[in-house]
């Protein structure tokens, strides 16, 4: 099971998942027996064990080396919270044992360093009214024998140190030159500094007293800073029976005490008659950190636990990326605020990794977002690559900025985010295990909506939204909510102000491999509602409008139905429909499909027996002649299916009747009929009109269109794509006639 599914076995995740979105704490952990989500407690209990049993006469100096975020602090915490444990269950080996905290990076300066501390030390080492009693007489400059010697004699040495009581570091200028003139001369009729030390040395020699002084966040001081406390911890600071736990990153403090030894080569030895014995931050298990990301990210779907794809990004991303506790920290927030604007609307494990990228990979994340059309292909349906070369290039130069280690590091996961991009990553055989339809289905950072809504931080707003998809895909959605659903995507516009209802439907079309028969048939009695609307919404788009992905998706439906429930279900509908314009074009892609009306260039397809294509067309028939006598079929978007299945039932001259009558109604019925005759090319000009063959004379009347042409072309109510139209086909009838005279007269001339 992963990290990320234990989502459903851990009451304190379902707890998690109340709450509202939060960032995480980058607080260090405090708690062993609550909060120990990596395994530090034990090591912490080990450490504590060690402190209480073992002696320091002469002084001590343990350090723990950990890189910065690796969890240091928290030991720290860890180990204090034993100590706590131990003295309030008054075990006898701490009785004599006092614990100090000293934070140097709050403290700058060598004088302030070494006073701060030893003012810390006195305040902590006697009890309550010994410590205030001890800062008054420190602050009057007339500290003498108290209650606690230790105390006092730690107090003289800070005061010797730093004459000014602390005036000099926390509010220098604002001390008066009176003030200043009598701390000095108080300075100088108090015991030397050595002296004085060497009191301290004594006391603490002679008492039944044990310290130990924890010193956190040593790499977050400046070199000079790092240099003067270590001289403090080496020379005033070594004490007897005072135990040091330094907590730093090596590489940064050895680094700083260089300029100390003679040699590089010599500054590991200079460190280490400090530092008497070193211990490092256990190294975080895969298992904890996981789990640390699971409480830091509650509302984050959970993956299925054997997914391939999870497995891919667990090896290839997230154990590379995340190997200190901190690493998981900036994680979590940065998805706390990339989730909250992106929820719902893009794969959520493609935000973690390029959340990832973007904070450990910085190089490769630049890449992503500014290779778009390399990555994506843009410019032919489906993310097929426009060119090769041009991708392929993209990938030299990514690969000309990584060393050899990162690239291999690097081409696993850009493998996983674009698994259409296998081959331009040097994918084997060119194909990845991940299907296309996966990726745009889950809308994943290799899909045009899914990499813009991440980059510009949401969706576009002409992008379908995948909540949409979503709650399609659910098996218990309905007939009349999927077609609530159609609607809201005919609404939807792009830039252009086109329907965005074929994105809807291509996008779709690519999810109903997990639908059910029930949920099949429940999507295809929608789409065959919403027929005569997405016809509509088609208007001059061509091949690339909406009604093309609408066939498309029916087509792959009813395959996936198999012949037996798609007869069924097409039987039902042919039965209860009223809509003859949808019902007569899904009656022609049957036809098509199955090879009883030919078709250029379609592939056959047997969704259904031929038989059963026979019984549908008896229920439209009737339903068609109905329709025509109550003059409701001039309404319809387009004529041509319902005229070519009129034919093909046997009404051949009804059909061709009533297209003429339609052809002299108005030019608004022209323009429609115009529909079977006319192709359509779009470029960067508009949209052009042409006759692309000789009209078929069973199905229309030459001379009533061409009637038509004259009487409506110039009618003030026409808007100009029915104009155009109709010019179009009066000029296209006209030059085929003329052809067709020359064409009789050669003949003529021939014989």
């Amino acid at each position: 099971m992963s990290a990320l599914a234990l989502r459903r076995t851990d009451p304190h995740m379902v707890e998690m998942a109340d709450l509202p979105h939060q960032f995480s704490d980058d607080a260090p952990k405090a708690d062993p027996w609550h909060d120990d989500t990596l395994g530090f407690a034990s090591f912490a209990h080990r450490v504590a064990k060690a402190l209480v049993e073992q002696r320091a006469p002469s002084g001590y100096v343990l350090g723990l080396h950990g890189e910065w975020g690796s969890g240091k602090s928290t030991v720290l915490n860890f180990v204090r919270a034993y100590l706590e444990r131990w003295r309030d269950e008054e075990q006898d080996d701490v009785a004599n044992l006092q614990w100090l905290a000293f934070d140097p990076w709050i403290v700058s300066g060598h004088q302030d360093l070494a006073a701060a501390y030893f003012k810390v030390l006195s305040e902590k080492i006697g009890d309550a009214a010994d410590k205030r009693a001890a800062i008054r007489r420190m602050a009057k400059g007339a500290i003498d024998a108290g209650a606690d010697k230790i105390a006092d004699a730690a107090a003289s040495v800070g005061w010797i140190i730093d004459h000014t009581g602390g005036a000099a570091s926390k509010a220098g200028a604002a001390v008066g030159k009176v003030a200043l003139k009598k701390a000095a001369e108080k300075w100088l009729s108090e015991p030397s500094l050595q002296k004085t030390y060497w009191q301290l040395v004594e006391r603490l020699k002679v008492a039944d007293r044990r310290f130990i002084v924890f010193i956190d966040d040593i790499d977050r001081l400046t070199n000079e800073e790092i240099r003067s406390l270590m001289q403090m911890v080496k020379t005033v600071g070594r004490l007897p029976n005072v135990t040091y736990l330094l907590s730093y990153d090596r590489q940064i403090v050895w680094s700083a005490l260089g300029s100390f030894a003679p040699s590089d080569g010599a500054r590991s030895g200079y460190a280490e008659k400090i530092v008497q014995h070193e211990i490092e931050v256990p190294v975080p298990s895969r298992s904890g950190l996981m789990r640390m990301l699971e409480r830091g990210l509650p509302d984050l779907p959970s993956p299925t636990p054997t997914g391939i794809r999870w497995m891919e990004i667990m090896q290839a991303g997230l154990q590379r990326w995340l190997r200190h506790p901190r690493d998981v920290v900036r994680l979590c927030n940065a998805m706390h605020f990339a989730w909250a604007a992106l929820k719902d609307e893009i794969d959520p494990y493609d935000v973690l990794c390029m959340e990832a990228l973007r904070l450990f990979d910085r190089t490769v994340f630049d890449w992503v977002r500014d290779n778009r059309e390399a990555l994506l292909g843009e410019g032919l349906s489906y993310g097929l690559v426009t060119d090769e070369k041009a991708a392929s290039a993209a990938a030299d130069v990514l690969g000309d900025t990584l060393s050899a280690g990162a690239k291999a590091n690097i081409v696993p996961i850009l493998r996983i985010l674009f698994p259409n991009r296998v081959k331009m990553f040097g994918g084997r055989r060119g194909y990845s295990t991940e299907t296309w339809s996966s990726v745009v289905a889950r809308r994943g950072i290799a899909s045009p909506a899914g990499y813009t809504a991440y980059f510009s931080l949401s969706p576009s707003p002409f992008a379908v939204p995948k909540a949409w998809l979503d709650e399609a895909s659910r098996p218990e959605t309905t007939r009349e909510r999927h077609a609530r659903l159609i609607d809201q995507a005919l609404a939807l516009r792009d830039e252009a102000g086109a329907s965005q209802a074929g994105e809807y439907l291509q996008e779709l079309d690519h999810r109903i491999s997990a639908f059910g028969p029930i949920a099949l048939v429940a999507l295809l009695e929608a789409l065959a509602d919403r027929t005569v609307a997405v016809m509509r919404a088609n208007d001059d788009a061509g091949v690339f409008g909406p009604s093309s992905a609408h066939h498309i998706l029916i087509g792959d439906v009813l395959e996936r139905l198999g012949p037996e429930r798609a007869s069924a279900a097409l039987e039902a509908i042919f039965t209860t429909s009223e809509d003859v314009g949808a019902l007569a074009a899904l009656f022609m892609d049957l036809a098509r499909s199955i090879g009883v009306i030919p078709s250029e260039g379609s592939n056959l397809r047997h969704y259904i027996p031929a038989e059963m294509l026979s019984r549908l067309g008896a229920l439209l028939l009737p339903k068609i002649v109905a329709a025509h006598v109550a003059d409701q079929l001039s309404t319809l978007p387009a004529y041509y299916d319902v005229a070519r299945t009129w034919i093909h039932l046997g009404g051949r001259m009804e059909a061709r009747a009533w297209l003429a009558d339609e052809a002299r109604r108005n030019g608004h019925t022209l323009a429609t009929l115009s529909r079977g005759l006319l192709g359509t090319s779009t470029d960067e000009n508009g949209t052009r009109f042409g006759v692309y063959r000789d009209p078929d004379t069973d199905f229309y009347d030459i001379d009533a269109i061409e009637e038509g042409c004259i009487r409506f072309g110039n009618e003030a109510d026409l808007n100009d794509s029915e104009r155009a139209r109709i010019k179009a086909l009066h000029e296209g009838i006209g030059l085929l006639r003329r052809k067709a005279s020359l064409n009789a007269a050669s003949d003529g001339r021939s014989e």
